[in-house]
């Protein structure tokens, strides 16, 4: 038997003929339907022809308004333009440039209608109070009076006192002209402080206080003890006339220095002119 080859399967040592050429391949016209594939081949993209589904719709709108929402979140809590907040000799807020921040004005049509800037109207009002204690001598042999007046001269230093305790007693404040009041305010006591000795402990000081307007309208304070303006914001009321309640106080202070008087070092009551 012969020998075959391996890559052909011709017989080694018989003759080669030729191979018949390839038959040519059948014409036919080109038909871009039949010979190009589609653009868009929706089958491979998973995706109908109508664009997006209606679940790959609501996720992708849900996702926008939770970064909407976000967004909102930090620029209240951060603030716009990073400003800060601080307080004024009278307890007035100011932003960093010193001017006071705007107010709502669903707030403002709520209101009483005022006009002109924020005031403190305790300075220059009457008080009506029922007792003053005489004027002493300091530890400086100076004369100290204890007028009513004093609560609204602006001085921490200076007050009114009245001697025992005060529970109970009614002090009255009329303005000079109506005002519409958003906040009122004292200091709890007798605020000063002179070679080394502060009299702030060694009075009496007010621990609550009710504070009456001209449409009846009562708000109580509680106070802690320290000789610093303690202030209480007020539904803007209209009013002429406040009454100041004083519902308890302290005992009288200690030691050789305790002294048995009920003080008020500043009055503050902050509001605008009534229009």
């Amino acid at each position: 038997m012969g020998r075959f080859c391996l890559n052909c399967g011709h017989l080694i040592g018989a003759p080669v003929r030729d191979a018949a050429p390839a038959p040519a391949p059948e014409a036919r016209d080109w038909d871009p339907a039949r010979d190009l594939l589609p653009f868009d081949d929706d089958s491979r993209r998973g995706v109908g022809s109508a664009g997006l589904s209606g679940v790959a719709m609501l996720a992708w709108v849900v996702g926008a308004a939770v970064l909407v929402g976000l967004v909102v979140v930090l620029l209240r809590v951060y603030g716009v333009d990073g400003g800060e907040t601080d307080t004024d000799i009278d307890g007035n807020a100011t932003d960093s440039s010193g001017q006071e921040p705007a107010t709502d004005d669903s707030d403002a049509a709520a209101a009483p209608a005022s006009v002109g800037k924020k005031f403190n109207a305790a300075r220059g009002a009457t008080f009506e109070v029922p007792a003053t204690a005489p004027a002493t001598t300091d530890l400086d042999g100076e004369l100290v009076g204890y007028a009513a007046v004093q609560m609204g001269d602006g001085r921490p230093e200076t007050a009114w006192r009245m001697a025992g305790d005060g529970t109970g007693s009614v002090i009255t404040i009329v303005l000079r002209k109506p005002t519409v009041v958003s906040r009122v305010g004292l200091i709890n006591g007798y605020a000063k402080q002179i070679n080394g000795v502060d009299w702030y402990p060694n009075h009496r000081r007010i621990l609550t206080a009710q504070w009456t307007f001209d449409d009846g309208t009562t708000l109580e304070q509680t106070f802690t003890e320290r000789p610093r303006p303690q202030r209480l914001e007020v539904p803007s009321v209209l009013t002429e006339t406040l009454t100041l309640t004083l519902s308890s106080v302290t005992p009288p202070g200690l030691g050789t220095l305790g002294r048995d008087y009920t003080a008020i070092s500043e009055v503050a009551i902050m509001g605008r002119q009534a229009r």
